[in-house]
């Protein structure tokens, strides 16, 4: 492939524009339009707080992997050297996914040819799809481009007559980027040895050539392992646990593979999934479950064999419902239907007039439906004629059966779609051909069999199983929960149950904002109307009982908070708010007790943590007090007000030198809190530490000129005479 003519790298220049432009102006509508724009959730909060908490030091981290980490360690490697602005963020995964135009244009013309580079790029450029997951904080944004650079370089070595092998070292180890961003990449590897194999020079060579070929998988092999290594090493010696990537393997498989599960959303009997429930809780709950069914504690990697043991015990006692979800789950990968595990895809595209021209759902859905019938002719015509079809169409049929053993839903088929576009520019200039040249014959067949399969694929089957119209609504409602817009959060609430009475979470979730607005007569009526449906629901009473605690009504609100701990046992707010009314009446050895409670229910209660500690301190039991803090700040590093009330603590308990450690901690999360600088100025000076204190000082002040407290105490410290400190 030559790309010494202007012409060529003109083409690819105005891809890579084209794919960049259309990806700004969406961001720019996106900014305007949707309220979440600056608030992510789900995965992308997820991948957020993580990247956050490596960019403040925690690169190591305390435990084992629960999901691939390149993507959030590359965001965490981007906040750090350029900030923490989600708009600057977006802009580089927008360069990075128009980089991929570039990437899937060559492919197709290093595979078939110019024509069908051109095609695909230019259609790679314009994939709505893939433009709106550039705008969310995901996996997919990295790892299609990782993915796409490995076969682009395997198919430059598979079709060179060169023996070296550092190339396809070089091309294991984009592999082994890939591998740690999504693992899933990995059951792709035989079709990369395929083209490391380099059959068709193969068939007359001596046994000496066999054996030397050999070594190319097996470099491609061992490059792939090499970014993979680091990551076990570090589950080892972090977590002490042989974890090769991520624990979270085991987990889908049982999502995937359970009574309950569609192949379409997250659903498992155990665990009622819903987009308010946290990832970190998440795994907290699911882990805290495989070790109740074991009846003991688990490394990560025993829990992820739990849950593997169990989807294992479910296909083997189901066999007939397994394999017919999974040919489901296969109809639903080819379907044209963009599922959406984040969000409504088409519901999404109100945000942005120019996402809704890239994806929509009138007479087909539009792109996949249309690209995907068209790619399985051109994989057909492809195969015997072209020796590259061969390993292209096993990494999609590879790539597939991950996909189906999981959940079949638009982002985690994303990767292969790029190969199902050039297997479409493919389908699409042999028919031409077969026009131009007058075979009408065959143009009838083929068109026909293209027509059919058009059919086939946009049947509304997926459409009518994720209906959902009230999604977005609720979202919207989540974004503005998120951004503290109680008011706003309330109405989209109210609008997704008139639309459908009988949305749960969504009547939960009002409840709380009406008591966090103060509607509490509303809250009540709104809690009782989900607990006639749901009555063993204990975050719905805990509202309720919230309600009743806010009129005033603390007997009613106490019997509402022993219900709640009754439902369930590993819910420690309701001892929390039991504590709080306990204080309220001056009862603290109840409220002592609570707290214990709260924590005992909920190891990783900070809240509980930070009042206990508190408590104790308000009753001059500084020890009990230092020990409960130091408690929450190792489970909650990221907990500032405890790493505050520690430093706090130990400064009135007359321990300066050891209050410096948390109040500079504290101050790390919190750089601009001028009482918090302050504290730490006075730990210094009571430290001993004079030019430390004054230097604190100055610093406060130059961001707080009126400060007078701050400025009095530098001037005693400055001019000795005007008395002591």
């Amino acid at each position: 492939m030559d790309f010494k003519q202007s012409k060529d790298r003109l083409w690819l220049v105005l891809l890579f524009a084209t794919a960049l432009v259309v990806r700004i102006i969406v961001l720019a509508e996106l900014s305007r339009h949707n309220p979440a724009f600056l608030s992510p959730d789900v995965d992308s909060l997820w991948h957020y707080l993580w990247a956050k908490s490596l960019a403040k030091g925690h690169w190591l981290g305390e435990s084992v992997f629960y999901r691939a980490p390149l993507y959030p360690y590359t965001l965490g490697f981007w906040i750090t050297v350029f900030g923490d602005n989600l708009w600057l963020i977006r802009i580089a995964q927008a360069v990075l996914s128009a980089f991929s135009a570039v990437m899937v244009g060559l492919i197709g013309w290093r595979a078939f040819g110019r024509s069908v580079g051109v095609i695909a790029g230019c259609a790679w450029a314009l994939w709505g799809p893939v433009v709106y997951y550039d705008s969310e904080l995901l996996v997919e944004v990295l790892f299609v481009p990782l993915t796409l650079l490995a076969i682009w370089l395997a198919l430059g070595r598979f079709k060179s007559d060169s023996g070296r092998v550092w190339p396809w070292l070089g091309i294991g180890g984009i592999l082994g980027l890939a591998a740690i961003t999504r693992p899933n990449i990995l059951i792709t590897l035989p079709a990369f040895w395929w083209m490391a194999w380099q059959h068709s020079s193969l068939r007359h060579a001596e046994k000496r050539e066999i054996i030397r070929t050999l070594r190319r998988p097996l470099a491609i092999t061992l490059g792939m392992l090499l970014p993979i290594l680091p990551v076990t090493a570090r589950n080892l010696f972090v977590g002490h646990d042989s974890v090769m990537i991520a624990y979270q393997g085991g987990v889908n498989l049982y999502i995937g593979n359970n009574p309950v599960a569609d192949g379409l959303t997250m659903q498992m009997p155990e665990v009622m999934l819903d987009p308010t429930l946290p990832w970190d809780r998440f795994v907290f709950t699911t882990d805290s479950i495989a070790m109740a069914e074991e009846g003991r504690s688990l490394r990560p990697s025993e829990i992820s064999s739990h849950w593997t043991g169990k989807a294992w015990e479910y296909i083997r006692a189901h066999p007939r419902a397994t394999i017919t979800s999974w040919f489901a789950k296969a109809y639903y990968l080819f379907n044209g239907f963009e599922v959406g595990d984040q969000t409504s895809i088409y519901d999404f595209t109100r945000y942005s007039l120019l996402l809704r021209a890239l994806i929509w759902r009138k007479l087909l859905y539009f792109p996949f439906g249309l690209i995907a019938p068209l790619a399985l002719l051109g994989i057909w015509w492809s195969w015997s004629r072209s020796h590259t079809a061969g390993p292209l169409t096993a990494f999609v049929a590879l790539y597939s059966l991950s996909v189906v053993g999981f959940l079949a839903t638009a982002r985690h088929r994303l990767p292969m779609v790029p190969l199902m576009v050039v297997f479409a520019a493919v389908a699409v200039l042999y028919g031409w051909k077969q026009i131009r040249n007058r075979r009408w014959k065959f143009v009838s067949i083929y068109g026909g069999v293209a027509l059919l399969l058009t059919v086939w694929l946009n049947r509304p089957t997926v459409d009518r199983i994720m209906r959902n119209p009230s999604f977005t609504a609720y979202q919207e409602g989540l974004a503005y929960d998120r951004l503290g817009n109680y008011d706003q959060a309330r109405q989209k609430y109210e609008e997704v149950i008139r639309e459908e009475p009988f949305h749960l979470a969504a009547r939960r979730n009002l409840a709380l904002d009406l008591v966090k607005t103060r509607m509490y007569d509303s809250a009540i009526a709104v809690s009782y109307s989900y607990l006639r449906i749901r009555q063993t629901d204990a975050e719905a009473m805990n509202n309720l009982g919230l309600a009743y605690l806010g009129k005033g009504d603390t007997s009613r609100a106490l019997g509402a908070f022993t219900i709640t701990a009754r439902t369930n046992p590993k819910m420690g707010q309701p001892h929390f708010n039991t504590a709080d009314i306990a204080l309220a009446q001056g009862d603290t050895a109840t409220a002592v007790s609570s707290y214990h409670r709260a924590i005992a229910a909920d190891s990783t209660f900070g809240a509980a943590y930070n009042s206990l500690g508190i408590l104790y301190a308000g009753r001059h039991q500084f020890d009990s007090a230092t020990a409960v803090l130091e408690r929450c700040t190792r489970i909650n590093p990221d907990y500032l007000l405890a790493w505050i009330n520690s430093g706090g603590v130990l400064l009135e308990s007359g321990r300066p030198i050891d209050a410096i450690a948390p109040l500079s901690k504290a101050l790390e999360l919190d750089s601009k809190s001028s009482p918090l600088r302050f504290n730490l100025a006075v730990a210094y000076l009571r430290s001993g530490n004079q030019p430390e204190a004054s230097r604190q000082l100055r610093e406060l002040l130059s961001s707080d000129p009126n400060n007078t407290a701050a400025r009095q105490l530098l001037s005693t410290l400055e001019n000795p005479k005007t008395g002591p400190p």
